[in-house]
């Protein structure tokens, strides 16, 4: 470990190979590797740089642009640290970054994406809870895990075919009958039945995990 601390800063501070003189007792493929943890220390440096910059630039552009959309500072706050929080999460070469501000703002545009969405759901779930007798009400965990359900159900139907994730919510928001569905959107039962199957199949995970 002597060794390696001893290379790092020599490698650090001269960057040359005929510095590995000082170390005649390594072999290549031991410098070879000592060299390629050096690279890889040193670019993980450069990149929490680059990222420490980049948060310092844009992380009141970023809070403007949410209280913008959303007219709640609260809200913004919290939005704008998820933006920072997906985007060092994420994959990325930030050599390859050249715009940070559009690159960190498309990351925005999905958070308030998913805010909406998350608050879309919020607002469906208390419209039905109105109607639910009050000794029927679901306890507060249990209410957490029904929103939490019905978030993902709606990013599970995002993903299917258009039709398919419309046949289903005629079929489980409106209660239209298959017959209904068909003449309404110009398809046969048999294609109703056949689009319902496969959204039931996509969020048949969600439902066993919530309701058993």
């Amino acid at each position: 470990m002597l060794h390696f601390v001893s290379f790092i800063i020599a490698f650090n501070n001269h960057y040359h190979y005929h510095y590995f003189q000082h170390f005649p007792h390594l072999s290549i493929t031991v410098c070879c590797s000592l060299i390629k943890q050096a690279n890889l220390m040193n670019l993980n440096v450069q990149k929490q740089q680059w990222f420490d910059h980049i948060y310092q630039d844009h992380q009141n552009t970023l809070l403007l642009w949410f209280k913008h959309k959303l007219h709640n500072h609260h809200h913004s706050e919290d939005l704008s640290q998820e933006v920072f929080y997906r985007a060092l999460k994420s994959n990325y070469s930030f050599e390859n970054i050249k715009e940070p501000k559009a690159w960190l703002l498309g990351i925005a545009k999905h958070v308030i994406i998913d805010h909406w969405r998350h608050q879309q759901i919020e607002r469906l779930y208390l419209d039905a809870l109105i109607h639910t007798p009050q000794d029927s009400h679901p306890s507060v965990e249990h209410k957490i895990c029904i929103q939490e359900s019905l978030y993902q159900v709606h990013q599970t139907l995002e993903m299917l075919p258009d039709r398919v994730a419309q046949v289903f919510l005629l079929s489980q928001m409106e209660d239209m009958t298959y017959r209904s569905i068909g003449e309404k959107l110009n398809i046969s039962e048999a294609t109703v039945k056949r689009d319902i199957k496969q959204a039931f199949h996509a969020c048949s995970s969600i439902y066993s995990t919530t309701f058993n």
